[in-house]
């Protein structure tokens, strides 16, 4: 989105959302749906809520986390996400799109020119093309790295792959779980309702 004419891009995550008079529309993006983005503070803003399935984020996490992974990115604030993005999804509210991570890319981004024209966004083609733009993530990082960083240094990381062709790159090599973590993926009836197909990564 940050790649439209008008549209200003916050890089750092954020959770305190300003409105600008100089720009038409804002970006800002944070990890997690705080209960204040769906109040009626926030009523007129557009929120979109994008879930991942989590085979992909959980082995991301777990390289980045050496296995060890922080509460707030944990597996019970998953499915407490997840919940809501069911309930979302059912009931539907004015401003607020969702969207899963694997639905972006087909048929040439159809669902992702369907949220923006909803919006009333302005755009081209090219803003799916990277090839085309700098990104980053990390306002302090002045350069994106060529060869690919370690995990583990998230925000040089980060910026080198949102700065890598926009596709979907779940891919079954970057599969990376515990056997507790396969256990809770294939038996929470909360995630096998937005991801019944789960067990085909896993092997089952």
């Amino acid at each position: 989105m940050g790649h439209m004419a008008g549209v200003e891009e916050i890089y750092d995550e954020s959770h305190i959302i300003k409105k600008f008079p100089l720009w038409k529309h804002i970006v800002c993006k944070y990890p997690f749906l705080l209960p204040k983005f769906l109040s009626k503070r926030y009523a007129s803003y557009v929120k979109i809520f994008v879930i991942r399935n989590p085979v992909w984020v959980f082995s991301s996490l777990n390289k980045r986390f050496s296995y060890n992974i922080p509460e707030n990115h944990g597996m019970e604030r998953y499915i407490e996400t997840i919940k809501k993005f069911i309930h979302y999804r059912q009931e539907k509210q004015k401003n607020l799109y969702l969207i899963r991570y694997e639905d972006m890319f087909d048929e040439e981004f159809k669902n992702l020119r369907v949220i923006f024209d909803g919006i009333g966004l302005k755009y081209k083609n090219e803003i799916f093309d990277n090839t085309k733009f700098v990104n980053k993530i990390i306002s302090n990082i002045e350069e994106v790295p060529k060869e690919r960083p370690k995990n583990v240094d998230h925000a040089k990381y980060r910026t080198y792959q949102i700065n890598q062709p926009f596709v979907n790159n779940n891919t079954l090599s970057k599969i990376d779980l515990t056997e507790e973590q396969k256990h809770v993926l294939l038996n929470d009836g909360y995630i096998k309702q937005v991801y019944p197909d789960i067990g085909q990564y896993l092997n089952l």
